[in-house]
Order: C-alpha cells, then sequence, then structure tokens
C-alpha cells in the first residue's frame, strides 16, 4: 500500500469519525429541541421527530468509512499501532460506541418511540426521556475519547 493510499484511508477515518461524532451533537440537540417543542405543542415536534429518524442514516455512513478505512490502514501499519496501549483503548472505546449507540440507544429510542405513538403524557416519558440524554452524553464523551486517544498517542 502506498503512502497516498493510506492518507486517502486516514483521511476517510478521520471525516467518518468526524460524521459519526458530529451526528451524535446534532442528535443531542434535536433531541432537546423536540423535547420541549412536544410538551407544548406535539403537531409542530412531529417535523423534529422525522428529522431525528433521518439522521441515523449518518450515522451508519459514519460507521461505514471508519470500518472500510480502518480496516485498510490496519493492512499498512498492523504491526506497528496493534501492539500499542492507545490503540488498543481506542478499539474497546470504538466497541462501547458500537454498544452503546446500536444497543443501549435503540433499545431506549424503541420504548420512547412506543410512548410517542401511544401519544402518551410527557410525565411518563421523564425517565426514558433522561435515559436517552444518558445514552447521547455517553456516546459523546465516547466520541472525545477517541479524538484525545487519536490525538496523543500514548504508548
Amino acid at each position: 500500500m502506498s503512502a497516498t493510499f493510506y492518507n486517502i484511508a486516514l483521511v476517510t477515518h478521520v471525516v467518518g469519525i468526524t460524521i459519526m461524532a458530529g451526528t451524535t451533537f446534532i442528535d443531542f440537540v434535536t433531541f432537546r429541541a423536540f423535547y420541549s417543542v412536544f410538551k407544548t405543542d406535539r403537531d409542530k415536534s412531529l417535523v423534529l421527530k422525522n428529522y431525528l429518524y433521518k439522521l441515523q442514516r449518518f450515522l451508519g455512513i459514519g460507521m461505514l468509512l471508519i470500518l472500510a478505512s480502518g480496516i485498510m490502514m490496519m493492512v499498512k501499519l498492523h504491526e506497528v499501532w496493534g501492539a500499542q496501549l492507545w490503540f488498543r483503548i481506542k478499539m474497546v472505546v470504538l466497541l462501547l460506541i458500537v454498544i452503546n449507540g446500536l444497543g443501549l440507544r435503540r433499545m431506549v429510542g424503541s420504548k420512547l418511540k412506543s410512548f410517542l405513538a401511544n401519544q402518551a403524557i410527557a410525565k411518563e416519558m421523564d425517565g426514558t426521556i433522561r435515559n436517552f440524554t444518558i445514552v447521547q452524553v455517553i456516546q459523546m464523551l465516547l466520541f472525545l475519547l477517541i479524538y484525545v486517544l487519536s490525538v496523543f498517542k500514548f504508548n
């Protein structure tokens, strides 16, 4: 693999992480706006609800870019990074991001979706809203940790 091909894979990797982290942040902000509007005007909240569902596509695109470019970079530098502690921690954090995003967020999101479908009273949703917010904050902190590990690359 040439250096140019590796650099393209690295840029693609950074773009994928940025798409996922940025989408997570926008998801958090949009969800807060959705919930505040939902409490007062449920009809207006439908626009934000549909937007929240569409954001999930970007998370998938970001994950695809991360995985494809990560595999390409590992082909070139497996022996260099594979043995380094920061990289092993980064892989564990990436696994936590997948578990948190695909597992916990999806479970809490399904529960929230059922509340919305049943036109639940906002008070009944408070626990689910809190859990959803916690999952989102954890996800953003995990992405921050990925950035820190990637910048400082301690051994």
